[in-house]
C-alpha cells in the first residue's frame, strides 16, 4: 500500500514537471519591429529570453484568413506559413516568410516543439507591433566603411544608414555579399574603442552616460553593454558587472538590435529578473 502511493505520488510530480518544463522554457517574447507593410512578404525582429538562452525548440508561424477582403468572413480559409529563423544576438531573433501578408488582422504564433507535441506560447497581433525600416540582419554587411560608435559623427553615421536601408532591397542583397562580411570580432566590437569607466561605475551610470551618443535608450545601451562584454560581468549575469575590467564599445551591428525603449525595458527587466533569480 505504502509502495503504491509513493509509486503515485512520484508519478503525478514527474507529471507536473514535464507540464511546466515547456512553459518555462521562454521567460519573454515579443515583437521587437517589423520591416514590412500589408501586401508584402513578412519580415519581423523578435525579443526573446529563452532558459539557457536556447532558442532552437521554438517555431514561429503567421496565421491569417486568405484573400476575400470584401467583408465577409464567410468561406475564408486560415492560412499558416512557418518563417525562417536568423539569430542576432542572444535576445534578438530576425524572422522572415516567403507568402505575402493580406490579413491585417494576422497573427503571429510562436510555439514550442515538446516529445508530448507543440505548445503554443504566445499569440501576437502582427500590425500592433512597430514598424521600422532597418533590417538586423543587413547590419554587419554595410558595418566595415562605417565609424565607431563612439565617435563625434555618430549622428551622420545614422543618416547614412537610413539612406542605405531606404535604396531597396536589390541593394541590400548586394551588400550582403560573402566577400564584404566583416569577421565574428569585427561584428561584435570594434577594436581599439573602449568605453570610459571608473569602479564606483554602475551598469546603469555608463549606459545613461552613452544612450544620446549610441541613439538609443538607458535600457538599450545596458543590453548592448552586456552583450558586447559578457566576460565583464560574473557568471555572465547582468547585474554582477565586474570592477577594473575593460568594457568594449558595442558595434553598430549590436546597437542596431536595441532601438525601441519600451520593449527594451521588459527585456532588460526580465533578463535581469532571472539573473537575479539563479
Amino acid at each position: 500500500m505504502r509502495k503504491g502511493l509513493i509509486e503515485v505520488i512520484i508519478l503525478v510530480f514527474g507529471v507536473l514537471g514535464y507540464i511546466a518544463t515547456p512553459m518555462a522554457q521562454v521567460n519573454h517574447v515579443s515583437i521587437n519591429s517589423r520591416q514590412f507593410e500589408l501586401n508584402n512578404e513578412p519580415q519581423l525582429k523578435i525579443n526573446i529570453v529563452a532558459q539557457n538562452d536556447d532558442a532552437s525548440r521554438l517555431r514561429f508561424y503567421i496565421r491569417q484568413l486568405d484573400g476575400n477582403l470584401d467583408g465577409n468572413l464567410d468561406g475564408r480559409n486560415v492560412l499558416q506559413q512557418k518563417l525562417a529563423v536568423q539569430s542576432i544576438n542572444r535576445f534578438l531573433l530576425q524572422l522572415k516568410g516567403t507568402d505575402i501578408v493580406s490579413d491585417s488582422n494576422a497573427q503571429l504564433i510562436v510555439t514550442e516543439n515538446t516529445e508530448a507535441g507543440a505548445v503554443t506560447l504566445a499569440v501576437i497581433a502582427l500590425f500592433d507591433a512597430p514598424y521600422s525600416v532597418n533590417s538586423a540582419t543587413l547590419v554587419p554587411y554595410i558595418e566595415k566603411p562605417r565609424v565607431l560608435p563612439v565617435a563625434k559623427d555618430t549622428a551622420s553615421t545614422k543618416a547614412s544608414k537610413s539612406r542605405q536601408d531606404d535604396s531597396g532591397l536589390d541593394q541590400a542583397t548586394s551588400l550582403a555579399e560573402p566577400q564584404s562580411a566583416p569577421s565574428k570580432t569585427e561584428a561584435s566590437q570594434h577594436a581599439g574603442c573602449l568605453i570610459e569607466r571608473d569602479n564606483s561605475d554602475t551598469l546603469w551610470r555608463i549606459a545613461n552616460r552613452y544612450k544620446e551618443q549610441w541613439h538609443t535608450s538607458v535600457y538599450g545601451a545596458m543590453l548592448a553593454i552586456f552583450e558586447a562584454n559578457l566576460l565583464a560581468f560574473s557568471k555572465q549575469k547582468i547585474h554582477l558587472l565586474l570592477k577594473d575590467v575593460s568594457l568594449n564599445c558595442p558595434s553598430t551591428a549590436i546597437l542596431a538590435g536595441y532601438n525601441n525603449k519600451a520593449v527594451d525595458k521588459k527585456v532588460f527587466e526580465v533578463i535581469e529578473a532571472k539573473h537575479a533569480a539563479k
